[in-house]
């Protein structure tokens, strides 16, 4: 019986099973898909409206800041204080945010963060024709308004937020709010979105697209898609938002839900149909196997012989051949490449004998110790040298005893040899005396020696992995590094001296040589750095360089170094207003000394002056020996008006003259000496050096011819200045021994007009010069220390005049305000001297304001502050003078327990016609008001001057407009 026509053809019987298989499998895919794509458009429209959500809740949280700054601005009726750093707070909790402005009137005034100041301010948002549609409908709408998106002014995209603000009147709630402006919030669109998390859509397996029809031209405008979106009408949704309506539109990129299934199920469908098919199919081919077998038998003795010409070419590659041992010991078999290696020709034989003769003397033991192991049957290595034709060579042979043909091999490794000894000789040169350090392209460090780690006290364990810059010594500024790297660049190494710093913090200095390491492309791949400590031959050359410049006796600078920083000076001068001066100093009498004691007490006195001329000199200036017992001291940058020059000077050297009369210890005697001091001045119309020097030796003899212990001026015009200033100052010491001083009242009114209280101003009715302005000899007092004396009689005078005022019911009201100098206030007994006072005189110290000025606050802030706790708790008030004009520092301003600001005259002068002046006035009573201390102008002498005042809230005033200061106050 023959078989079934199908059965002679397995393929077509298998085809048939298949075919109808998959049909019944196709059915039920097509019901199942269905529901699939239900469910994946379902799901795509969750997920539209929760990104829709998420972009609705973060454009409304960044909006909240107008809100939030429309709420501080009805909550300040239209004035807005710390606008830049409660808009700063807004800025760190709505990081969409780029800027936010304030617009009274619909003009933008006022910008944050402060970068954007110089952009969109002062632009009128109701006027703009780009502005004005979305402003003028938030303010008729009384709603926010969105605007954009558009071009922001920092390059960016964003959408502008106008939020119209309208203030109830304070008096009469019914009355309509009045508008008051705009407050603009620039949200950077690129945060927003990011934040909303709209790329994540594209994460989900979904292209999309946000865009709005602009309300001007009705276009479509696209706000955000994604780079594969087409529009194909699949799903859209709608997000509402003031004045404007989103769309964001959704497409999959594939069937992302439906996809899966449907492959899932056409998988189960074709993978069931082909595996009947191929059962059948089978069934029908089992007789075709052996037949087959015979064609993969030959298949692989092919692939077999291939593979052994594979392994040849591989042996030959890697210097590689391979050895066997036959059943018999004795019996060696080698591959072509092993016998090439071995130095013998292909398919020759090779012996024991001749192979021993070619192994090196020295190896000779170690390859037999090999060889018994071999035959013995156990693992075994070994590297030898061999000679062939007269060059040694190095051969590694390895045995494997557990391999079933008992193989082994042998390679040639010469040249890893040559490569290993090179290593190891870099290996000795990089452990030289120099540091040396190597680094990646990133100059992170991969190497180090033993002197790296001597030099810099680094170990091997901190140094690795960590940059070059953990060297460096800070003293070297940016563009040194950047030059450096330049050269590096350009040339490929660098070398220089620098200093660095080691891991005790010390700073040295260090000759670096800086190589790059280029691969084959050009391209660096390392740094290599050797570093040498110059630290001793620095201090080296540093010695010398003291001994060419300076006397080895006193260590001063020697008359070669006065004359270079002299010449410098005077190059110095050039572009300076400021005096200098040269002192010519000699010691009286020091030859008598020299002789009669010797030479060795000479120098010793030598050495004590110049020690303590050393504590008399300023930081910056020369002191010089200039030969024997003549010195030399050069004071610079003094000051720009001769007479304070020569005041200063003559202070200087009248504490000179005092140290240098105390007496001299040398060796338990005691001896005396003074000197005589030359003075010249120089400024920037002085010649030369060696002209200076003519002129203070020759006021130095003037001087010396004068008796000793003494000074001249060389100029006879400076002579006059110190002596007029000393005349004026006995003056003044008999002046407060004479009470020839009195006190002057200027009013102080309050906005009423009503005289409030006075200050009281010292005046010098000298019996020969009139009344002395207080310009003339107040500087003076304070320099000599009479300040003292003249504070304390101000105090007094004062105290007594209020006692006065009490006894009076039209006057009893009044507060007197006192000047108190730095000086007079830091003295230790101040604050029991005024309680004396008060006291003493029996007033009322609520009444008794005490003025002080800025300059208090430079140094002993603390002490200042106790010293004004302790007369505050006592009712004393204070009154901080000039204000604006000095040392100012907000952070101990509000420590301070003060009462009042006063506005210095040279602000209220010109407020009307320099806005400067302006702007500070109105800063200043600002800044009293917030820290609720009552403000004070002076100087006002206008009546258009007070009204300015007043409008900014000031409501005390003293000036020649209310009266000028006189001995009774009306």
């Amino acid at each position: 019986m023959s078989p079934h026509p199908y059965l002679r053809k397995p393929m077509l019987f298998a085809l048939l099973t298949f075919a109808l298989t998959m049909l019944a499998s196709a059915a039920i895919i097509v019901k199942l898909d269905e529901g699939a794509k239900q469910e994946e458009r379902r799901l795509a429209y969750d997920l539209a409206r929760s990104q829709a959500v998420n972009l609705q809740n973060n454009m409304y949280s960044a909006l909240s800041a107008s809100y939030a700054l429309a709420a501080m601005v009805a909550d300040g009726n239209g004035r807005i204080r710390h606008f830049g750093r409660f808009a700063d707070k807004i800025l760190q909790y709505h990081p969409q945010i780029a800027a936010l402005y304030l617009a009274p009137d619909g003009v933008t005034s006022e910008v944050a963060p402060v970068e954007w100041s110089n952009k969109g301010l002062g632009i009128d948002l109701l006027a703009d024709p780009i502005r004005k549609a979305e402003a003028q409908l938030a303010k008729d709408s009384h709603h926010l308004t969105l605007a954009g998106p558009l071009p922001l002014t920092n390059g960016s995209t964003g959408i502008i937020a106008r939020l119209p603000v309208y203030l109830e009147d304070p008096i009469d709630a019914n009355k309509a709010p009045q508008f008051w402006g705009l407050i603009s919030a620039a949200i950077d669109l690129k945060t927003l979105l990011a934040d909303t998390g709209l790329s994540k859509l594209s994460e989900r397996g979904y292209d999309y697209e946000l865009s709005r029809v602009h309300p001007g031209t009705r276009a479509r405008q696209v706000i955000e898609k994604s780079a594969g979106f087409a529009t194909t009408n699949y799903l859209s949704y709608a997000i509402k938002l003031p004045n404007a309506e989103w769309t964001l539109e959704l497409t999959p990129k594939n069937s992302i839900i439906q996809n899966k299934p449907r492959l899932l199920y056409n998988s189960v469908g074709l993978l069931f149909s082909v595996m009947l098919a191929c059962l059948v199919k089978l069934l029908l081919e089992a007789r075709e196997q052996r037949k087959n077998l015979k064609k993969i038998v030959s298949k692989r003795t092919a692939e077999l012989a291939q593979r052994e010409t594979d392994l040849h070419h591989a042996q030959i590659i890697s210097k590689t051949g391979n050895w066997s041992i036959g059943n018999n010991a004795e019996e060696w078999r080698y591959s072509d490449e092993a016998r090439r290696i071995l130095g013998y020709a292909s398919g020759s034989r090779i012996d024991c004998a001749s192979l021993m003769q070619r192994i090196h003397p020295d190896d000779i033991h170690a390859v037999k110790i090999f060889w018994s192991q071999v035959q013995a049957g156990k693992d075994a290595g070994i590297e030898h040298r061999i000679i062939i034709d007269g060059e040694v060579r190095w051969l590694h042979s390895q045995y494997d005893a557990q391999s079933a043909r008992h193989m082994g091999t042998v390679q040639d490794i010469t040249e890893r040899k040559h490569v290993e000894e090179d290593l190891r000789i870099a290996a000795i040169a990089f452990e030289a005396q120099e540091g040396m350090v190597i680094t990646d392209e990133r100059r992170t460090i991969v190497r180090i020696n033993q002197a790296f780690t001597r030099i810099t006290g680094y170990s091997r364990e901190e140094a690795l992995g960590k940059q070059t810059s953990l060297l460096k010594s800070g003293l070297h500024g940016a563009n040194y590094y950047e030059e450096m790297g330049k050269q590096l660049d350009a040339n490929a190494y660098w070398q220089g001296e620098i200093w660095n710093r080691r891991k005790n913090g010390e700073v040295y200095p260090e000759w670096l040589t800086i190589t790059a390491v280029k691969n084959a492309s050009g391209k660096v791949v390392n740094y290599v750095a050797t570093m040498l400590d110059i630290t001793q031959r620095k201090a080296t050359e540093a010695k010398l360089e003291h001994l060419a410049y300076h006397d080895p006796l006193t260590g001063l600078a020697n008359r070669r170094l006065l004359i270079d920083r002299l010449q410098h000076s005077l190059l110095a001068k050039s572009r300076s207003n400021l005096y200098g001066a040269v002192l010519f100093l000699d010691l009286d009498n020091f030859k008598t000394i020299n002789d009669s004691s010797g030479h060795g007490k000479g120098d010793m006195l030598l050495q004590v002056a110049a020690k303590r001329l050393a504590h008399s000199i300023r930081k910056g200036d020369t002191l010089a020996r200039y030969g024997g017992d003549e010195f030399v001291l050069l004071l610079e940058e003094l000051s720009d008006n001769v007479r304070e020059t020569a005041i200063e000077v003559q202070m200087i050297v009248t504490k000179i003259l005092a140290d240098l009369r105390a007496p001299y210890d040398l060796e338990h005697s005691e001896y005396h000496s003074s000197a005589s001091i030359g003075i010249t001045l120089f400024d920037k119309q002085s010649t030369s050096a060696e002209e200076l020097l003519k002129q203070v030796e020759v006021a130095m003899y003037e001087a010396k011819s004068s008796g000793g212990n003494n000074f001249r001026f060389f100029d006879k015009d400076m002579l006059d200045i110190v002596n007029t200033r000393a005349v004026l100052e006995a003056d003044m010491r008999q002046g407060l021994q004479q009470e020839q001083f009195v006190l002057h009242y200027q009013p102080q009114v309050s906005s009423t007009g009503q005289v409030t209280g006075a200050e009281a101003l010292v005046r010098w009715q000298h019996p020969h010069k009139g009344l002395v302005p207080p310009s003339d000899f107040i500087p003076l007092a304070e320099e000599s220390g009479l300040i003292l004396g003249l504070g304390a009689w101000i105090l007094k005078t004062a105290c007594a005049k209020l006692a006065e005022w009490q006894n009076n019911d039209d006057t009893k009201n009044r507060t007197l305000a006192v000047n108190v100098s730095a000086r007079q206030f830091r003295q230790n007994d101040f604050v029991s001297l005024v309680l004396d006072n008060i006291r003493h005189y029996q007033i009322d110290a609520s009444k008794l304001k005490l003025e002080l000025t800025e300059s208090l606050l430079v140094d002993n802030v603390e002490e200042t502050i106790d010293k004004m706790n302790q007369l505050k708790a006592r009712g004393v008030g204070f009154s901080l003078d000039d204000f604006g004009t000095g040392y100012s520092s907000l952070s101990y301003l509000k420590r301070l327990p003060l009462d009042q600001l006063k506005i210095d005259q040279s602000f209220v002068r010109d407020i009307l016609n320099n806005n400067n002046d302006a702007v500070i006035t109105r800063t200043i009573i600002a800044l009293g008001q917030s820290l609720g201390l009552a403000v004070i102008a002076e100087g006002v002498e206008t009546a258009a001057q007070r009204d300015f005042l007043v409008q900014q809230g000031c409501l005390s005033y003293q000036g020649y407009l209310y009266g000028k200061p006189s001995a009774n106050l009306i």
